[in-house]
């Protein structure tokens, strides 16, 4: 399911979205085979919204009459104990996703008799079936939503199952789309020297206050924010934009969650959202310290790498006050030329 807002019931089309889809997209609709496409950026940042775009329309455009071909095969990855993600769920996932004969219906619940072979469920087995699955449904495309998941061990012999399960995924004719957090990046995922020159990199970003364009981007946003909620004074969004920056770290969707919970908050006690209301529903101080660090990390680790898209520079990263950002203008006055609302589009959940 896509992660619409729960404040506006549709998709926030700001500015970082755009940027990050208008690259995204065609980049794994047209990369050569033996690629790795990366999407990274920030928790609730957007990611999965256009990952799920990205996936709809490669299975709209590589079509394959050929009997039992599967061209697309898409999997968001999930932790399985201990927060952590195992070599054998990432392989035995993908060959259901494949429809294998033997692995298909392992663990379904609607079924009565469930098959478990006798042999042949080690990684080393799994991985040998997928390479063959992946051969054999004339797949093109491995798409991986949350992949930073598989970041999570210490064990650099479970480390080393995971990535051969995962260059399984990335081959001479067949392309891997992968989208997730910054740990792809500053804990070193795809640093193994199969993937050296395989990889291009989208850096989805945030909202900064050192830079004018963001600041101006950002209360635009909460402009549409304030269009569907009830706020003392209207203006609130806008007299806390600084605030509101940092304690979501420039991050649409964590400003998301808190406006979503200050407008539950405030619906419970019959009354608009107030000021303190809203500071009540920020992000815990060790949750903001922790985003800020893995974004500084992020960004960091990106910087050294090779291959990369990074966001456009402005030429203008000077701290922007809250004087000048607004200009003394609020961002409810008219004027459609820097202050208007963000367009909304809504999206299915398929």
């Amino acid at each position: 399911m896509q992660r619409i807002s729960r404040v506006t019931h549709g998709v926030i089309r700001h500015r970082l979205l755009e940027e990050a889809r208008s690259m995204f997209l065609p980049m794994s609709l047209d990369a050569g085979d033996g690629l790795v496409i990366l999407l990274l950026g920030p928790t609730q940042c957007g990611k999965s919204i256009l990952f799920h775009e990205v996936v709809h329309a490669l299975k709209a455009a590589f079509l394959d009459n050929r009997p039992g071909a599967i061209p697309i095969a898409a999997l968001q990855i999930e932790t399985v104990g201990d927060g952590r993600a195992k070599p054998k769920w990432l392989g035995l996932e993908l060959l259901k996703e494949l429809r294998h004969p033997i692995y298909e219906h392992i663990g379904d619940l609607d079924e009565h008799d469930h098959y478990f072979p006798s042999k042949g469920r080690d990684e080393g087995t799994m991985r040998v079936a997928l390479k063959a699955a992946l051969n054999g449904r004339y797949t093109r495309r491995v798409c991986l939503d949350e992949v930073h998941l598989l970041t999570r061990t210490k064990d650099p012999e479970l480390r080393a199952a995971i990535l051969e399960s995962v260059k399984c995924t990335c081959a001479i004719d067949r392309t891997l789309i992968a989208s997730g957090g910054y740990e792809i990046a500053y804990k070193g995922l795809f640093d193994s020297s199969h993937f050296s020159g395989r990889v291009v990199t989208i850096d989805f970003g945030n909202y900064e206050s050192s830079r004018k364009e963001d600041v101006c981007d950002w209360v635009r946003i909460l402009k549409t924010y304030g269009q569907h909620l009830k706020l003392t004074p209207e203006t609130l969004l806008f007299d806390e934009f600084e605030s509101l920056m940092v304690m979501t770290n420039g991050v649409v969707g964590l400003l998301d969650k808190m406006l979503w919970r200050a407008q539950i908050t405030a619906a419970s006690k019959n009354s608009p959202i107030d000021r303190a209301i809203l500071f009540s529903c920020a992000p815990p101080a060790n949750e903001q310290a922790s985003i800020a660090k893995d974004i500084q990390k992020g960004k960091a680790a990106i910087a050294l790498a090779t291959g990369l898209t990074k966001r456009a520079e402005t030429g203008d990263n000077k701290e922007v006050t809250k004087v000048n950002a607004g200009q003394g203008l609020k961002p409810f006055e008219r004027r459609p030329d820097r202050n208007s609302a963000m367009e909304i589009s809504i999206h299915d959940d398929d």
